[in-house]
């Protein structure tokens, strides 16, 4: 493990010591953010962090998937780290200059080739961390099985899911039961045309950002025309990868699917941890340790209706 820059040994280890400890105190001042009205919620790096590695013991050697320019535990912090994703760091150089910061693309220890994870990486984790990466998968089953499976005993995978109803995908349908295990059955090597068009057609922007906290203002813009969601579905049937938010939640309805599939025996995980919604995001850990929600099936049945039934969006209009 490399040596932490001056201030940030101090800060690791206070997230080592008790990170928990600190978790009602941001969310406190992220609730005071959240109530200036007209204003999307703005949270620093070091909360988001800390609110997703709540539950991680970053002593350990941690896996992170995908965090393509913007790393949440960076090897140049001190962080026993590995960083998995779709290209090399030239390739993510080249993506990105021009389009977003590049200065924190670090090293790329597995560059992931099309299937499973266990496919490219055949080391072990003590935890494995993503940032809005679990939508994008192309198989929601064989990605946790694939977790499970790179995790050491006590291991946690930890990750900050986008929930629907305060990001781009506010107009579409939450994924079900059926559909999730529907594609573990038929085991597609990319996203499907109808899953592509579903995201590229319904896809939009409020106030021209792809996300936001609740009570931001904002008329709503659809971002893709009939015409661009069909060249891009062309392609997904000629067995081309493209890049989709495949799978939609909201925070209990992501905790149901996690439920149904450990109950299914689909998966070993189960939920170690859960915090509700902060902006446009929720935090859930998972671990064949975890002892589930805490809450029967009834009782995620209907906290997860009730978050299908939020307040009506405001007009859209169709750029």
């Amino acid at each position: 493990m490399t040596s932490p820059r001056p201030g940030a040994a101090a800060r690791i280890a206070r997230l080592v010591r008790d990170p928990r400890r600190a978790v009602p105190a941001v969310t406190s001042r992220l609730e005071r953010r959240r109530r200036r009205k007209g204003l999307p919620l703005r949270m620093s790096q070091a909360d988001r962090r800390l609110l997703i590695t709540a539950d991680v013991d970053l002593t350990g050697l941690g896996l992170e998937i995908g965090p393509s320019h913007n790393p949440l535990l960076a090897k140049r912090d001190g962080y026993d780290i590995r960083i998995a994703d779709h290209l090399d760091r030239e390739g993510l150089l080249a993506k990105y200059t021009g389009l977003r910061p590049t200065q924190l693309i670090e090293e790329v220890d597995y560059v992931l080739a099309p299937g499973r994870l266990t496919d490219s990486i055949s080391d072990r984790f003590d935890y494995i961390v993503g940032s809005h990466l679990v939508e994008h998968v192309v198989c929601l089953v064989s990605f946790l099985q694939d977790c499970e499976a790179l995790l050491k005993p006590g291991g946690v995978l930890s990750m900050a899911v986008p929930d629907k109803r305060y990001c781009f995908d506010v107009f579409r349908e939450r994924s079900g039961l059926g559909r999730v295990v529907d594609v573990y059955r038929a085991a597609p090597a990319v996203h499907t045309e109808g899953a592509v068009l579903e995201h590229k057609l319904n896809q939009v922007r409020k106030a021209d950002q792809v996300a936001w906290s609740e009570g931001f203002a904002g008329t709503y813009h659809f971002s893709n025309t009939m015409e661009r969601a069909q060249l891009w579905a062309a392609q997904a049937a000629a067995g081309e990868y493209v890049d989709t938010h495949n799978w939609v939640f909201t925070p209990h309805h992501f905790r149901l699917l996690v439920r149904d599939l450990h109950e299914l025996g689909l998966i070993g995980l189960q939920e170690q941890a859960f915090h509700d919604t902060v902006g446009p995001e929720f935090y859930v850990s998972l671990s064949v340790d975890g002892t589930g929600p805490g809450l029967t099936r009834d009782e995620l049945v209907v906290l997860s209706a009730l978050e299908s039934s939020g307040p009506t969006p405001r007009p859209v209009i169709v750029t």
